[in-house]
């Protein structure tokens, strides 16, 4: 629109948008004198819908009227019926150039120009197109709403973001493949949905009869659809299986997409209904049961890192199970280190025991499997760092957190995991003591999924380290050292909880530290992807795009650390290299002072 125009412009498209009834928003570059508004038409309603044609000729005249043009950067080809009316005697010129491009009208029929050479093809109406909506409203409300983290995507495309240095979506980057991203995950789900709905499924009431199937019909009938996948059965459930399961489950987008499209939530809702149909890969149950059996093989670490070690197993893991490079179990003694610091098991009684003051100098830390028995030198240096600090320290006793049961899908296992850990943790959190997790991942779970799934207020608050770090150490270290470490955050905290980075740099100042935080992506591992033998590639490539640079840059001097466990041993697998936690650097720092 010529910009001298605008003003008088936008009051009739107000008026005429007003006239509808309609809610809108407006907004543009007046300088250059460009124009966007976004009506709110619920295009799952018919009614709303068929408001398309009338609107777009109204405002196309106004346009027209005032000297502007329809379209300028979306959406040319949908508004082509208005085509020959803007040019005028300049359209058969477009219809030349159509034709000496596109003689027989092959590409993109329809759209801005007919070509001269088939004088009968016409331009496509602009509600005669199929639109998104027409095929969201065979989607059930009830649906709807239930998966409103996928549905609501509009398709901005923030998704497709090329910045190997930002966390969005990893998947994408690595792949360049639409369907590992959030938009093109959402959209597989979104006509996952309407076929399930095609179909009389009711996904919303499927999962509870698949948990209460009976175990051995459910094998059999499993065993059968799984043998006709393999024989080429088709089924869309297959294509929307594969851009899931190349999901890292790393939660940037439910933290930087505008619209919040949660890809994890709605994947492990997808996989429980998926495998309710089909077999589960073996390594869906070791993931799964994790956190379950590691305690118990923890008493025998010498043994179990010998049969993981052992060739055979590890082709058998590689090739049956779908597993790679698993961990070692660290041979730390980690209660020798809890009688050292004097660290007893947190019980009701033992905090209600405790006096007003003591309990203002008392924290209990809610353990995880991972740094708990892969990365025990880790947990026992958090002792210590809260208790030369001048605080009691209690543990809770270790519970599986559930992560990996919600990153497979096992949600009812999830559930019953996460319902317990509420409980036994709330009863801890009445007596006013802080709890206080390790690993960034495993601790926010108890903010989003358990809330989530519990409702936030059924949920005790779980810090981060840094949360508490940068309060409690006020005042404990006040001689600057000068020394700068740089930091590579954890991809889930800086996109969910992005305030928390910062919290570790405030306690490093109070430790008379610098941290410098360095602009990364995804390091490639999340949890156990990296570990997936269908998605190790990938994730090999992810670290190379970023992290592997910066850990050449800034890891040579022993200056790196990097808050995830997924992320130092995505470190230590890929290069070989130790980078530490940043609460150890802090407490090397107070062991000096």
């Amino acid at each position: 629109m010529p910009p001298e125009n605008l003003a008088d412009y936008i009051q009739e498209f107000r008026a005429l948008l007003d006239s509808y009834g309609l809610q809108y928003g407006m907004f543009g570059h007046v300088d250059a004198g460009v124009l966007h508004v976004r009506p709110i038409l619920d295009m799952k309603d018919p009614a709303q819908a068929a408001l398309i044609r009338p609107i777009s000729d109204a405002v196309a005249a106004l346009t027209k009227r005032y000297g502007g043009l329809l379209w300028g950067e979306h959406g040319k080809g949908l508004r082509s019926q208005y085509v020959p009316e803007y040019f005028g005697e300049l359209y058969p010129a477009l219809q030349a150039l159509k034709a000496a491009c596109d003689p027989f009208n092959q590409l993109n029929p329809g759209k801005i120009a007919t070509p001269a050479t088939v004088p009968e093809s016409r331009l496509t109406l602009v509600d005669e197109v199929t639109l998104r909506g027409d095929l969201d409203r065979a989607i059930d409300e009830r649906v709807w709403q239930s998966y409103d983290s996928a549905l609501h995507c509009n398709g901005n495309g923030a998704c497709y973001n090329y910045d190997t240095d930002d966390a969005m979506c990893p998947s994408w980057k690595a792949t360049r493949d639409r369907i590992h991203s959030p938009k093109g995950r959402a959209s597989l789900v979104r006509e996952w949905l309407r076929l399930q709905g095609e179909q009389d499924v009711d996904v919303l009431t499927a999962s509870a009869r698949a948990r209460n199937a009976n175990v051995l019909k459910s094998l059999a009938e499993r065993t059968v659809n799984s043998v006709a996948r393999v024989a080429g059965q088709k089924d869309f459930s297959h294509e929307v299986y594969d851009a899931m399961a190349g999901c890292l489950a790393c939660k940037s987008c439910a933290g930087q997409c505008p619209v919040k499209v949660n890809v994890p939530e709605f994947r492990s809702r997808f996989l429980e209904l998926y495998h309710s149909r089909y077999l589960r890969p073996i390594k869906d149950y070791l993931i799964g049961s994790l956190e379950f059996s590691i305690p118990h093989l923890a008493r025998f670490p010498r043994l179990y890192n010998a049969i993981m070690g052992a060739k055979p197993v590890r082709y058998l893991l590689e090739h049956v199970a779908g597993m790679v490079d698993s961990p070692l179990l660290s041979l730390m003694d980690f209660r020798a280190a809890c009688a050292r610091w004097n660290v007893g098991i947190a019980t009701p009684q033992r905090l209600a025991a405790l006096s007003e003051q003591e309990r203002k100098r008392t924290v209990v830390l809610v353990q995880d499997a991972f740094t708990r028995y892969f990365e025990t030198p880790l947990a026992a240096d958090w002792l210590e760092l809260i208790s030369r600090m001048g605080y009691q320290v209690y543990l809770a006793p270790f519970a599986p957190n559930g992560k990996p049961l919600h990153v497979q899908g096992f949600l009812a296992a999830f559930e019953k995991a996460a319902s317990f850990n509420s409980q036994s943790l709330g009863r801890l959190a009445g007596y006013g003591i802080p709890l206080i997790g390790l690993d960034p991942a495993m601790t926010l779970v108890y903010r989003q999924e358990y809330s989530k799934t519990l409702g936030s207020e059924n949920v005790p608050e779980v810090m981060l380290p840094q949360e508490w770090l940068a309060s409690a150490l006020e005042e404990q270290c006040d001689a600057p050292s000068g020394e700068t470490y740089y930091f590579l955050p954890h991809c889930t905290e800086k996109t969910n909880e992005p305030a928390s980075v910062g919290l570790w740099q405030k306690a490093f100042a109070r430790a008379g530290l610098r941290l410098d935080v360095l602009a990364s992506g995804c390091c490639g591992m999340s949890g156990t992807y990296g570990h997936e033998t269908r998605n190790a590639k990938t994730s090999d490539t992810i670290y190379r795009q970023s992290w592997q640079p910066l850990v050449a840059r800034h890891g040579v001097e022993g200056r790196l650390v990097a808050d995830g466990y997924s992320c130092r041993s995505q470190v230590k697998r890929q290069d070989g290299k130790v980078v530490q936690h940043p609460l150890q650097v802090l407490l090397e720092r107070v062991r000096a002072l």
